[in-house]
């Protein structure tokens, strides 16, 4: 369930950010050229390529963007745990389930090492969210924390 939910949330998002408004007025980037309107411009840099300490540009966004994620979901899903159960348990999954959300769309153009560092942290947020759905016991948390060593680890923090 949650899995079909973030699908969809990540659908609109990718649906939303490629211009598409739903009334069938969107003009293809080919036929506007065409037009003789001038192309837009790219709202996202080029990479600069890597840095002396083999960091990218992109990489370094990525890292900052999901270190501050990771931070903000452990803030409100500490805030959500004070609530207990069985309505906290749903408010962390929640929160988990946002974080890996958020997570997820700030690696998706990441170097691979960050990317794959970043995805682990959000599986990881994501197992512990279905876990905390049951409302039976809280769940290991030990893979989630390891996960985040990891990916400080690999972005240098």
């Amino acid at each position: 369930m949650r899995i079909t939910s973030m699908t969809i949330v990540l659908g609109v998002a990718l649906f939303a950010a490629a211009g598409c408004t739903g009334d069938g007025t969107a003009t293809p980037p080919a036929a506007s050229a065409a037009a003789g309107a001038p192309a837009p411009s790219p709202s996202i840099p080029p990479s600069a390529g890597p840095s002396p300490t083999g960091d990218t540009a992109g990489g370094k966004a990525a890292c900052t963007a999901v270190n501050a994620d990771i931070q903000t979901t452990l803030t409100k899903v500490a805030e959500a745990e004070k609530i207990g159960p069985p309505a906290g348990f749903n408010a962390v999954s929640a929160q988990y389930s946002a974080g890996a959300a958020q997570i997820y769309s700030h690696v998706i153009d990441a170097p691979k090492a960050i990317s794959d560092a970043g995805r682990a942290v959000a599986d990881a947020m994501g197992v512990v969210a279905d876990k905390y759905v049951d409302n039976s016991s809280k769940p290991d948390k030990a893979p989630l924390n390891a996960a985040i060593t990891a990916f400080k680890s690999a972005c240098g923090l």
